[in-house]
């Protein structure tokens, strides 16, 4: 090796359970996150989304390997000028409307759907989806249909979406890299499992009323792609609010994900097997229904005690 790489003071030790575990966690991210802690960097040089990193940091504590009192922080996103969409005039709307292509067949098609003519602004919005995000005239029509069943089956039937609405999906879509229909029919099986199944876990979240924001929309696809029941949804939710309780701190998505993920990643599929592997370990958490045994109390901690109760302000001799 050259350029000084094994020079002495170069090289950082890594101890064998550590690499051990995370070997057996077999999380990418979770491994070089603990590498770049290990080497007294800042966890912004992954330049890693807040998320990304925060998932990252909840496998590494579930291995313990980090603390969770420490988390880790991004640095800031920074927003690049380039990133603005470009803005449509309505001589662009008119040039694309006369050039007879897949526009211009889309417009009357998309006007049909939503069952009125579009305006101006309209126009413009469907020529970005169009045109600056790529998506072509039967994907946008696959997209154009699934607004308008979400937005009768959240506001009744004859409620339908906007422009606006629309872009904002098209948008989700674009990111998802969703720009074929194969892609599309793909994406919306899991936005349906979302809402069926993923709802079902939101209820034992006890989280009820309201749809998952993006962030928890990701851990819900994560954790209906692992296929675990409601009984192990659910004590993974009481070892994560058992563990926040402590730490007093609320209940953090990130946490639950870890422990999931860890289950998922030791083969771990029921409560049965979770119970048997934990009791083949010193237990961290009671078994489900089970009260923690009370530690015995010495002679010497039992008069300390009495000690301090004598003590207390309004104590009566």
């Amino acid at each position: 090796m050259s350029n000084g790489l094994l020079l002495p003071g170069n090289i950082i030790s890594l101890h064998r359970k550590a690499a051990d575990r995370l070997l057996a966690a077999d999380n990418g991210d979770a491994a070089l996150l603990y590498l770049c802690l290990l080497a007294g960097k800042d966890a912004s040089t992954l330049n890693w989304q807040a998320d990304r990193l925060e998932k990252a940091h909840q496998a590494l504590v579930v291995m313990k390997l980090a603390d969770p009192t420490e988390p880790v922080k991004a640095p800031p996103a920074k927003k690049l000028e380039d990133d603005r969409p470009p803005e449509y005039t309505s001589q662009d709307v008119t040039a694309a409307l006369k050039n007879g292509g897949g526009f211009a067949a889309l417009v009357p098609e998309v006007e049909k759907m939503l069952g009125k003519v579009l305006s101006p602004a309209d126009l413009k919005s469907l020529l970005l989806i169009h045109d600056h995000l790529g998506m072509p005239p039967e994907v946008i029509l696959t997209l154009v249909g699934w607004c308008a069943e979400t937005s009768a089956r959240k506001y009744g039937a004859g409620r339908k979406p906007t422009l606006p609405q629309i872009k904002r999906e098209a948008n989700k879509w674009y990111k998802a890299g969703v720009l074929t229909l194969d892609a599309a029919d793909t994406y919306l099986q899991r936005q349906q499992k979302l809402g069926t199944r993923g709802m079902e876990i939101m209820a034992i979240l006890g989280i009820t009323g309201r749809d998952p924001v993006p962030q928890e929309e990701a851990y819900l696809h994560t954790w209906i792609d692992l296929e675990y029941s409601d009984e192990v949804i659910r004590l993974a939710y009481e070892r994560t609010v058992f563990q926040m309780a402590k730490q007093n701190d609320k209940f953090r998505w990130s946490y639950m994900n870890g422990i999931l993920t860890s289950w998922h990643n030791q083969g771990l599929k029921t409560v049965a097997e979770i119970e048997a592997a934990e009791a083949r370990r010193k237990p961290s958490f009671p078994k489900k229904g089970q009260q923690p045994e009370a530690a015995p109390i010495s002679t010497s901690d039992m008069d300390r005690m009495l000690a301090d109760i004598n003590t207390f302000p309004g104590k009566e001799g």
